[in-house]
């Protein structure tokens, strides 16, 4: 017999580095202890805390059938014994390991007696498998507390030996129920979003590093790179580098919402000396800077902006030293003429795209004699997220095939996949109102929570509510105030469609009104565009067969 673990699903994991170590001693701790015991442990969401950004945390929690409670610490490598004490150097910081001991116990007991007015039996262990402590008998812990490299495979005897004499305690039931419950066993997101935000702007870094070596007459570069690779960063390196050398930039994409996205960013960073409009929207503006205003109730008007401008004769004001094309696979070849009229010869070009998120079924533009840059690596969703995309893509044929290219390099595995379903419009309601409320139990907040849409705003039922459930929505309102900035409704939680939302993510996502006849290519670019706005969390909300077909596909729910 085997003693339990919480959460169960453990074994299975893709663990590397100190995660296999620690995996290895919760088999050990599982097949080592009697079956009446309990073993609670974080594997499932320390990956990225460990030897990055949080110390000191308690790995392992043993729970004994008389109620009696053993926290390991454990700590791998070398270590430094001082006047008693053990010191693990992580970084440029020195940890006293005793004190971290103590720390973590008055933790657990404060967050026991503020629910239960009395405290319970603890004992901190620390284990050192990598090390050998000498002189055991004169340390601040007491020696049968502490195993190290003699007796790295006798831990759980150890626990077993330690609580053999011990008489019973607190509930174990009632410990139980406080592990599982008010210690809920689920991700500390806010310490973890707040490292996952760090290290993935880190990782993506290297995209505007790459760049930033590369040195060729004229610069005409297009980026072919996948979604989660650094794009965004890299635009904004850019102008950031426009900037300091007074260059005068035009950031031109295809949505608005990202045009009025990068403004913002624009403002706060300080580089005044860039523009940031989407497509349309520059046209409209430079037709009236001439003194002509487009009729907007003429059907089509749209597409008829581009012969427009480039009917006009340009002032020198639209001429650019720098142009960031971004979003570059939704714009269309005339579009290219109109900005090509904005350069000079010496301008500097970024075009940024990804063929894969062409909701529109645009042809490339064709951008002949430029250098390209194929980036094929996600660093912004965690692996769960990348591998089922991959494998959604890998079980379905479609009838108009493209190429995927696409690599996890997120640390994180992230939280598993959670689906909703419905059956009709009011189902659909309840559904997405309680996938928020799942995601507010993970401990994430409302404005970290983004509701997708995969239907435009016209046919959308979710983006026509005001609330859903106890959560209020905030849409768009399709106003812009005098900074070009889009107004929207006093809601709590950030309701949108894909089409709008594109270039942006959210810490947790619902993607809802998932519902496919066929499940064709289009479908997965949008599903693919969903997915993979979401950094730690992802919620799906789909019709019943919809959902059945896609989880059919996956190796793992």
């Amino acid at each position: 017999m085997t003693a339990k673990v919480y959460p169960s699903e453990f074994s299975q994991l893709a663990l590397d580095g100190a995660q296999v170590r620690e995996r290895d001693v919760l088999l050990q701790l599982q097949a080592g202890l009697p079956d009446q015991f309990t073993v609670y442990h974080g594997v499932h969401w320390t990956r990225l805390e460990h030897g990055l950004t949080v110390y000191g945390r308690v790995q392992f929690l043993v729970l004994s059938p008389k109620g009696h409670v053993y926290a390991i610490v454990m700590r791998t490598g070398l270590l430094k014994l001082q006047e008693g004490r053990l010191i693990k150097q992580l970084g440029e910081n020195r940890q006293d390991v005793f004190n971290a001991m103590l720390e973590q116990a008055e933790l657990l007991q404060q967050k026991f007696k503020a629910q239960h007015k009395i405290g319970f039996s603890l004992e901190s262990l620390f284990f050192c498998p990598d090390f050998t402590v000498p002189q055991v008998n004169g340390l601040a812990v007491q020696a049968e507390c502490i195993v190290d490299a003699n007796r790295k495979d006798e831990l759980a005897q150890t626990i077993a030996a330690l609580d053999e004499p011990r008489p019973p305690a607190t509930s174990p039931q009632g410990l139980h129920a406080f592990f599982c419950n008010v210690l809920n066993l689920v991700p500390e997101v806010g310490v973890l979003s707040e490292a996952a935000d760090s290290l993935v702007t880190r990782l993506s870094q290297g995209l505007e590093q790459w760049v930033g070596r590369l040195h060729f007459e004229p610069f005409r570069l297009r980026v072919i790179g996948t979604a989660g690779s650094g794009k965004s960063q890299l635009a904004l390196k850019e102008l950031a580098r426009n900037h300091q050398q007074k260059a005068r930039t035009l950031y031109v994409c295809y949505n608005r919402p990202l045009a009025s996205h990068m403004a913002l960013q624009i403002r706060l960073e300080g580089q005044l000396g860039a523009h940031a409009f989407n497509f349309h929207a520059l046209c409209d503006r430079v037709l009236r800077d001439a003194g002509v205003e487009p009729d907007y109730s003429v059907p089509g008007v749209f597409a008829t902006l581009p012969d427009m401008v480039l009917a006009l004769p340009l002032d020198k004001r639209w001429v650019f030293d720098s142009i960031v094309v971004d979003e570059g696979q939704d714009f269309e070849q005339p579009w290219f003429q109109v900005l090509q009229r904005m350069a000079h010869p010496k301008t500097r070009w970024l075009w940024l795209e990804d063929p894969v998120q062409n909701l529109y079924a645009k042809p490339g533009v064709a951008l002949r004699d430029w250098v390209e840059l194929a980036v094929p690596v996600n660093y912004r969703n965690p692996r769960r997220i990348v591998q089922a995309l991959m494998q959604l893509k890998s079980q379905f044929v479609f009838a108009k095939p493209f190429d995927l290219q696409l690599e996890a390099a997120c640390p994180l595995d992230g939280l598993p996949i959670e689906w909703m379903t419905y059956s009709d419009d009011e189902e659909l309601l309840a559904s997405t109102g309680k996938a928020i409320t799942q995601c507010l139990k993970l401990g994430f907040a409302r404005d970290k929570i983004a509701v997708l849409t995969l239907r435009g705003h016209e046919k959308s039922k979710v983006l026509k509510q005001a609330s859903l459930g106890p959560h209020s929505l905030r849409h768009f309102t399709g106003q812009y105030d005098e900074k070009g900035g889009q107004v929207f409704t006093e809601g709590s939680v950030l309701s949108e469609s894909v089409y709008r939302f594109k270039g942006q993510s959210a810490q947790a996502v619902v993607v809802t009104e998932v519902d496919f006849d066929e499940f064709n290519e289009q479908d997965y670019r949008k599903l693919f565009v969903a997915m993979t706005r979401a950094t730690l969390a992802l919620v799906m909300v789909g019709k019943h067969a919809t959902v059945e077909r896609l989880r059919s596909a996956l190796l793992w729910p």
